[in-house]
Formats: C-alpha cells, sequence, structure tokens
C-alpha cells in the first residue's frame, strides 16, 4: 500500500484546453479460438426451445415502466462500463436511481460522460453531462454513498500532454435533497505516460475497516499500455479511501489527491504477458472485509516458466478490505485454459476431417459482472464455447454452441454452469450440453449469447453478461443480448428472416442462488404482447445489481439498453452499420420468482465439491469430495483425455457428507500410466462432477 504521491498541482480541477476527443480506448481483442462451422446444420433448433429438464418455466413478468428514452446519441457501442453497473440505487437517503452513460448527442460533437436520476416511481427527473467540460470522456461507474444518498461517479479522459487519466466527482444530492448539484472534479493523471495509464475506471462502495460509521470508496482502473511483449495486460489499480457515513457528511475529500491509498494488482504479470480478460471487482457484504477479482488469465506468449497465474478461469480474494493481495489467496481451476471436457456425441471433426476424441468448453466473452450471494458464493457470469485444440496448439470453436453460463467459487471450489441449462446431457461430465441423440438424430441446439453484431472480433467486443441479485432471498438474474434468432437468420432458416438485424435481450432467473435455472424471458421479442419493440434494434443491456423485493415473490428491475438506427457497432473498432445513431431507453419490469422446488431424482451437481491435492502429482493424489447432504453410494473413475475409463476407485468416508480416495497413478492392471492430464469423476446417488489433474512424474 502507498499514498499516492502525485502533486497536487498535477491533480487538476480540469478546466484545461488540453483535452480532446479520446481515440482508441476499446480494449484490443482476445484472439482466443478461430471459429469453424464444418458441421451437418440441418438438425440445428434454438436451445430455449426445447426446454431442459432441469430448468423452470418462462417467468411471469409485468413492465412498471415502459422503455423511455433518456436521449439520442451518435456513439453506437456500449454506454456503460465493461465490467461495474452503472446503474445505482439510494438505499439509506433517498428513494431513487442514478444511472450514468456516456453518448455523442450528434456525429460532430465529443463523446461525453451523462447522469441521469429516476424517482421512486420511475420518472426521469433530470439529466445531463457531469461535468461542463466539452472534451471526450466515457467508461464511467458510479455507486451511492448510503447515508446521503450522494452518487460518487468516475471516467477516463486524455490530455493529449500527460495521456490517459481518471476522474473523481460527485453529486451532492443531500445538500437539498435533489440531484444535479455535480461537484468539480478530480483529474488522476498517470505517473508514467505510456508506461502505465490507468482507465476504464468502476465505483464500489463497502464495509470499512473504521466502524459503522463509515464507508470505503473503491475506484479501480486497468492499466491501458501494453507488456513489454507488446501485447495488453490491463492490470488493476485500486485506489481507496474511508470517509464518514452519516445524513450530512461532506464528501469533499474524495477530491483531494492525497487522500486516496493506492494498490496495484497483477503488475507482475506484465513481465510474463499474463492478461487477466474480465476481472470485475465484488464485496460480500456479509464478510466483513472480504473482496474480490475474478476474471480468466489468457497467457499471451505461452509458458515462459514460474508463471504467476495458471491460464483460465481465476479468483483473487483479499480480506483486508482490498489494502493486500496475497499469492495465497489466488486460485484457479487450472491446469488447463479449457475449464472441462465434454463427449462428442455429434461426432465432430478437426479441419482434416478426423473425428475429435472430446470436445473442450471453455470460456469466451469478456464483458461481464460478479456477485456475493449470501452465503459467501461469488456469481461470476460469462459465455461458453465449444472447441478442440490441434496439433500446433490453436484453438477452435464451433459457433452455433455459445450459451450464457456462470462460474460459482465458494472459496474452495469452482463449479461450472449452463444458464438457463440446455436440453442434452453429456455422460462424461455431467453438465448439460446443446446436443443430444433422439432416435436415430443427433439433435444440434444453438444458442448464441450475444448480440451478433458484426465484425472479425465480434465475440470479443460485442458480447456482454450481466447479473443482479436481491441477496435475502436467494434471487439472481442473468441478462444478455441474445443472437441465437440473427444466427438462424444468417444461417437462411426461413423463419427466422424477421430476426435477421433483430438481438432480443434475454433474461434468465433463479430462486436458490443459480442451483437453478428459468428458460429465459425474450424481453425485446419482435412479437412481444407487453411492448412494440418490432421497430427496435435492442443492444447493449445493463441492469441495475440490486433486484427490489416487491412481495409475493415479485422482484423488481432497472435496466437500460441501447435501441440501435442501424444493425452494428459504427463507433466500434472496425464500423458496421450506419452512422445514424441510436436511443438511449431505460425501462423496469417485474419478474415473479420461481417457487423452489427439488427433484428428488437429481441432485445438481453444483451440491458437489470436489477437489485433489496435489495437482500435478508425481507419485499419488489426494481426492476428496464434500456436499451439503449425506453422499451414498460414491465412487471415483479414473479417465484419459480421450474419455476412456483408466480405473474405478473405492471412497473412504470422513463423515456422512465427505469421503476421500487415492490414486497412485495406476491404471486397473497395476500398470504406471502415462504423463498428461486426466479426469477424475465423482458419481453419487444420482450426481456427477468430473475435474481436471495433471500427472507430471
Amino acid at each position: 500500500m502507498k499514498k499516492i504521491a502525485i502533486s497536487t498541482m498535477m491533480a487538476l480541477f480540469c478546466f484545461s484546453l488540453a483535452f480532446g476527443e479520446i481515440v482508441n480506448d476499446i480494449p484490443e481483442p482476445y484472439s482466443g479460438r478461430i471459429p469453424i462451422e464444418n458441421y451437418n446444420k440441418a438438425n440445428i433448433v434454438p436451445a430455449n426451445k426445447c426446454l431442459s429438464r432441469e430448468n423452470t418455466p418462462v417467468p411471469d413478468y409485468e413492465f412498471i415502466k415502459y422503455p423511455t428514452t433518456i436521449m439520442t446519441s451518435y456513439y453506437d457501442y456500449m454506454m456503460g462500463s465493461y465490467e461495474s453497473f452503472p446503474l445505482r440505487m439510494q438505499t439509506e437517503h433517498g428513494d431513487g436511481y442514478y444511472l450514468t452513460f456516456f453518448a455523442r448527442p450528434t456525429t460532430t460533437d465529443n463523446r461525453r460522460q451523462y447522469w441521469a436520476y429516476l424517482d421512486s416511481t420511475f420518472d426521469l427527473v433530470d439529466w445531463g453531462t457531469i461535468s461542463t467540460n466539452d472534451i471526450g470522456q466515457g467508461y464511467g461507474g458510479i455507486d451511492i454513498h448510503p447515508a446521503t444518498g450522494d452518487c460518487i461517479a468516475s471516467w477516463h479522459e486524455q490530455d493529449i500532454v500527460l495521456g490517459y487519466g481518471t476522474t473523481i466527482s460527485y453529486d451532492d444530492y443531500d445538500l437539498i435533497e435533489m440531484p444535479g448539484f455535480w461537484s468539480i472534479y478530480l483529474f488522476i493523471p498517470p505517473e508514467e505516460p505510456e508506461v502505465n495509464e490507468y482507465i476504464w475506471p468502476y465505483i464500489y462502495v463497502g464495509p470499512s475497516p473504521m466502524g459503522d460509521g463509515y464507508v470505503r470508496v473503491y475506484q479501480l482502473a486497468k492499466n491501458y499500455t501494453h507488456d513489454p511483449f507488446d501485447n495488453p495486460c490491463e492490470d488493476l489499480r485500486i485506489n481507496y479511501m474511508d470517509i464518514e457515513n452519516y445524513n450530512g457528511a461532506s464528501l469533499l475529500d474524495l477530491l483531494v489527491l492525497e487522500n486516496w491509498n493506492t494498490v496495484t494488482v497483477m503488475t507482475d504479470w506484465r513481465d510474463y504477458s499474463c492478461r487477466p480478460l474480465s476481472q470485475p471487482f465484488a464485496i460480500d457484504f456479509n464478510t466483513p472485509g472480504k473482496v474480490a477479482i475474478i476474471g480468466y488469465n489468457a497467457w499471451l506468449e505461452g509458458d515462459l516458466g514460474s508463471m504467476p497465474c495458471e491460464e483460465g478461469v481465476f479468483v483473487w480474494e483479499s480480506y483486508d478490505y482490498g489494502e493486500t493481495w496475497d499469492y495465497a489467496n489466488l486460485h484457479t481451476d487450472g491446469p488447463t485454459d479449457y475449464i472441462y471436457i465434454v463427449d462428442n456425441i455429434p461426432g465432430f471433426t478437426d479441419d482434416p476431417g478426423n473425428i475429435l476424441d472430446s470436445i473442450e468448453v471453455d470460456v469466451a466473452g469478456w464483458h461481464n459482472t460478479a456477485l456475493y450471494d449470501s452465503d459467501g458464493n461469488l456469481h461470476w457470469t460469462y459465455m461458453q464455447q465449444y472447441g478442440f485444440t490441434d496439433s500446433t496448439g490453436t484453438g477452435y470453436y464451433f459457433k452455433h454452441f455459445l450459451p450464457p453460463a456462470e462460474a460459482v467459487w465458494d472459496g474452495t471450489y469452482f463449479t461450472f454452469h449452463e444458464v438457463p441449462e440446455l436440453p442434452g446431457i453429456d455422460p462424461l461430465s455431467g453438465h448439460s450440453v446443446p446436443w443430444e441423440i433422439v432416435g436415430d438424430d443427433t439433435l444440434l441446439y444453438t444458442t448464441i449469447g450475444f448480440s451478433k453484431y458484426p465484425g472479425t472480433s465480434n465475440i470479443f467486443h460485442e458480447s456482454a453478461m450481466k447479473n443482479a441479485i436481491n441477496v435475502e432471498n436467494g434471487w439472481i438474474l442473468q441478462m444478455w443480448a441474445d443472437g441465437t434468432y440473427v444466427q438462424l437468420a444468417e444461417d437462411g432458416d426461413p423463419g427466422y428472416q424477421e430476426y435477421a438485424e433483430h438481438p432480443i435481450i434475454f433474461i434468465s432467473v433463479s430462486s436458490d442462488n443459480g442451483e437453478t435455472w428459468s428458460e429465459p424471458i425474450e424481453l425485446t421479442d419482435i412479437y412481444s404482447t407487453l411492448f412494440d419493440f418490432s421497430g427496435q434494434i435492442t443492444a447493449y443491456p445493463y441492469v441495475c445489481n440490486k433486484i427490489i423485493d416487491l412481495g409475493d415473490d415479485w422482484g423488481q428491475v432497472l435496466m437500460y439498453y441501447f435501441d440501435d438506427n442501424s444493425f452494428g457497432a459504427y463507433a466500434g473498432t472496425e464500423p458496421h452499420g450506419e452512422n445514424n445513431g441510436g436511443q438511449i431507453n431505460f425501462c423496469t419490469i417485474k419478474i415473479k420468482f420461481p417457487e423452489q422446488a427439488v427433484d428428488p431424482e437429481h441432485t445438481n451437481i453444483t451440491n458437489l465439491s470436489l477437489t485433489n491435492y496435489p495437482n500435478p502429482f508425481s507419485n499419488s493424489t489426494y481426492i476428496s469430495f464434500s456436499a451439503k447432504k449425506s453422499i451414498r453410494n460414491s465412487i471415483v473413475e479414473i479417465y484419459n483425455i480421450k474419455g476412456q475409463l483408466i480405473r474405478t476407485l473405492k471412497t473412504s468416508s470422513a463423515s456422512s457428507n465427505e469421503g476421500y480416495a487415492i490414486w497412485d497413478g495406476k491404471d486397473s492392471y497395476n500398470n504406471d500410466v502415462a504423463n498428461g492430464i486426466y479426469l477424475y469423476r465423482l458419481k453419487t446417488n444420482n450426481s456427477v462432477v468430473t475435474k481436471k489433474m495433471l500427472l507430471a512424474r
């Protein structure tokens, strides 16, 4: 931890003329896997039309506030922060809602950071630019100071001399209990221009180590500059400050640069060209001091030795309010970049035409959010993909299968599941999959968890998964712009041609902290009976992080989205569509959350925790498992990477809901197996879960 040591003279309360329009502040794409579609599409149907028995039906919903336009913008790309919540609710003082977004009011204007305030009935009270400086701005984040109801905001802008910097401002709602009294703002310039320039800021407000009379304000930002290999890294800087929390408190201290403390996270990752893709921040309000960063780590230059973090999904927790980040609290799902494998039921082939032994399930889509539930489980949204890696190390994915999903970190283990579950069941992993054999046919269930806006890097730039929660009730929702029908129209399906340029905002909900999910609400369908969306192109949805309990299992959800005037992001890195703008719209809906129900014939796989230690191992490894309920008839099976059964292990019980097995690296004939990746699968009464391990003698 250190104090920010830049001179206050440089921390300009900016009225400088040295600013201009921001350019090139969209993150560089991550190449990842290459799309492939060398498969028969005759039996492709949309997954959401073929119900999974695990999902609850589409819930009832109604509009509380119909879609309402705030303004027209000629910046037709994501108008909110990438991995935070640009809609926040006043909780202790005031009963309204703040929104922030960035927009360009004409084709020639600068892109500016805006605010809006809605009252308790969701009427638009006021809106406008946060600052009076007519300069390029964007990617703002907000949160609320509880006792005053004041909104704290941060965004980035570019000084042509100093480089990129971030800002701090607040709206003094508490002054006369009205919005619109925005402070002059603090500009935080880069300490090392073109070496370390932090942008894409987020604001979070949470508990303070100083006690109930204080809150801690966090400003997070990611590094814009390249690592020594000339690759993007986006390591994290966290500024924080403790301020008093009472009605009438002044927030002026936020505007004094020397009051902020700073800590950098992942700085050493730059030397290894590790890129932490998607790294939302989350506060566990039920565990004082506990905060986390969760995301996906990519090795852009491969394994350089002594890598600071394994490839794949990671979570990094801090237990002292974000002041220190100990590597002992960094956890991954390793040791491979993909998260698990499934059986190749469809018989997919690689480019030369060889049938694949199995299919790798991996993460795609990087603009996501994360939230803690009441049990301290961290829920991170993502989009999933299915593919393979060839002998050269090049990865591929099958472009029709990109379902929404979430990773859940329970403090010890990761679990992954589709949102909602897909119609097929994989016999190898126990996960739902987008295919199954019905009679003599193999049915393929397409699901595209992003808008299908065009572009060579469209999955990176256009995908976004957002979530919201009601902690007390165990309610969670996941929201995304869905391109399934757009894909079917692109494939030439005559039943979906009306959707060729109409992605739909989907919402799936859970009443049991993500154990089960509903079939999705198709909120902005062109055939909606609740509102006429037929003339809209609905993209880039954002949601308030809190679901409000209205009683009788109804939950209130506030959101905004972009109604594009042409299909494609003209403002993106690869302009598509026309430069004719669109509308920033907000709306409020209420959703009937389903009653919790348990199928006695099936226990969800997320009820089981499974791990092994050590991993990697050379001689033997200890496989342990546990569940919240009693475990019966457990066995552990060992498979090679081709999915072939190597050995079945007997298990021993440590208690009624805990057990273990030991594998000595031998097959059923007591022969040593070769080094490499193996799968270990726990089977119990009606449950199955599979993990990976690495044998390296």
